[in-house]
C-alpha cells in the first residue's frame, strides 16, 4: 500500500511568495537568479504548478535560505507567513542585500510564528508517525516526506518517491551539499556529469551535489528511496 502523506501545497506558493517580497526581488528578478521562468514562479506563487527538484533548489539558494522552509508544518502559519515577513522587511530596510538575506533567513527559520520550525506539527519527541511527515508534492510526479519532527540545520533526512518516467528536472542540477541514496524500491537513474549509474532495490550511492546531476525513475514501478542531503553552504 502506498503510504505517502500527500497534502495538498498552497502553503508553498505563500512562503515562495512572502520569502521573495521580503527580499525585495521582483518575479523577473528572482527568476533570473535561480534561472527559472518568471511564469513557472507566479504558478508556484498561486498554486497553479508544482517546482520541480531542481527548480525548488534553485529557488532557495536564489533566496539564500534551507529548502526545507518549503515544507508544511501548521496550518495556521499558512495566514501570518506573509504579513510577517513583510513586516520583518520593512524594520531592515537599510541594510545591504547580503544583510537583508541573511536576515529574512533567520526570521524564517527561528521564528516560530511562522510555523518553520515544526515544533506545533503532529509529531512529537524525536518519533516521526508515518501519518505525520510533511510532505511536499514537486513537479513530474516527484514527492519528498521530511522523516525528522523538526527542520535540522544543514541536512534533510527524506523518504523520496518518483512516479514512472519522472525525473528531478529536464536539466541536470547543481547546489552546495553533498547526497546520500538508498533505493528502496524501483530503479534510480542517477546521470552524474558524463557517468550514469543505475541503482535496484537495495543500492546506495552517494556524490556531491556540486556535480551536475539528474534523478530518473529508470523502471516500470514506482521509485522508492532513503535520501541525505547534507547542505555544506
Amino acid at each position: 500500500m502506498n503510504d505517502k502523506n500527500i497534502q495538498n501545497i498552497p502553503h508553498l506558493g505563500k512562503k515562495l511568495r512572502a520569502a521573495r517580497r521580503a527580499q525585495r526581488l521582483s518575479l523577473r528578478e528572482l527568476a533570473a537568479k535561480a534561472e527559472v521562468s518568471a511564469s513557472l514562479l507566479s504558478k508556484v506563487e498561486n498554486g497553479k504548478a508544482n517546482p520541480s527538484v531542481r527548480s525548488l533548489h534553485s529557488i532557495a539558494d536564489a533566496l539564500s535560505l534551507p529548502v526545507h522552509i518549503f515544507f508544511p508544518e501548521k496550518d495556521e502559519a499558512e495566514t501570518v507567513v506573509e504579513s510577517e515577513v513583510e513586516s520583518v522587511s520593512d524594520l531592515v530596510t537599510t541594510m545591504t542585500p547580503s544583510q537583508l538575506r541573511a536576515a529574512q533567513a533567520a526570521a524564517l527559520i527561528d521564528n516560530s510564528d511562522l510555523g518553520f520550525d515544526g515544533r506545533d506539527h503532529q509529531s512529537k519527541g524525536p518519533v516521526v508517525q508515518v501519518n505525520a511527515r510533511p510532505t511536499i508534492e514537486l513537479q513530474g510526479g516527484v514527492t519528498w516526506a521530511r522523516l525528522t519532527p523538526s527542520p535540522e540545520d544543514g541536512i534533510e533526512f527524506l523518504h523520496i518517491w518518483y512516479d514512472i518516467g519522472a525525473k528531478s528536472g529536464e536539466k541536470m542540477s547543481h547546489h552546495a551539499g553533498r547526497e546520500f541514496h538508498l533505493v528502496l524500491e524501483g530503479e534510480l537513474l542517477l546521470e552524474l556529469a558524463f557517468e550514469r549509474y543505475l541503482l535496484k532495490a537495495g543500492d546506495s550511492i552517494i556524490f556531491d551535489s556540486t556535480t551536475p546531476h539528474r534523478l530518473s525513475n529508470a523502471g516500470q514501478t514506482v521509485l522508492r528511496a532513503i535520501s541525505v542531503i547534507f547542505d555544506q553552504k
